[in-house]
């Protein structure tokens, strides 16, 4: 049992399995649209924005994956909790992509009924790290029940993230965009 349970969580990113993780652990600020088919369709029942938040692990496990926890409501009072992974992939020297899935708790509230409380959320993000190291991207995702239920409309989310390292990157730089030297500050000398 014990064997399962430190399996899965190498697995998740909670145990570090490698050295040198692609990304810092971060926390990640998300907003856009919830359930897009609805924003695109003559019937408009349940256009909705969503926000949330994310918190990322640094990859540093078994394949790179590292594991996310997150939160996120719609202005239709619904709202759920997620746990699973996220891979990301380096697409040159500032830009990733980084497919995720994970387990979710679905709350409709007077939102769109997804037929379970039950959800599975797979997704994909591209983003560009910024100078100070943080990143900025856009995200699509699914929410669906995988048919465990009768019901299984599913929805999709597209929404822009924002995600802020938490401690210094392999770059040297600090969640606040500076470096840290050892070497004490040059003294300026006037002549006299």
């Amino acid at each position: 049992m014990l064997q399962r349970v430190l399996a899965l969580l190498f697995s998740l990113g909670v145990v570090p399995w490698t050295a040198g993780a692609q990304e810092v652990p971060a926390v990640a600020f998300g907003a856009g649209l919830f359930d897009t088919a609805a924003w695109f369709d003559d019937q408009g029942d349940f256009e909705s924005v969503e926000i949330g938040v994310e918190w990322r692990g640094s990859g540093g496990s078994l394949l790179g994956v590292g594991a996310i926890a997150g939160v996120s409501v719609n202005d239709d009072s619904a709202a759920w909790v997620y746990l699973g992974g996220r891979r990301p992939f380096a697409l040159g020297s500032r830009w990733s992509v980084a497919p995720s899935f994970a387990a979710a708790y679905y709350d409709e509230g007077d939102g769109k009924d997804l037929g379970d409380e039950l959800e599975f959320r797979s997704g994909i993000d591209l983003n560009r790290r910024t100078a100070r190291g943080a990143r900025f991207g856009v995200e699509l995702y699914h929410l669906s029940n995988a048919s465990i239920s009768d019901v299984n409309p599913g929805s999709n989310s597209l929404r822009l993230v924002y995600a802020i390292p938490l401690r210094q990157s392999a770059t040297g730089r600090t969640a606040g965009g500076s470096t840290k030297s050892s070497r004490a500050p040059r003294r300026r000398t006037t002549p006299h």
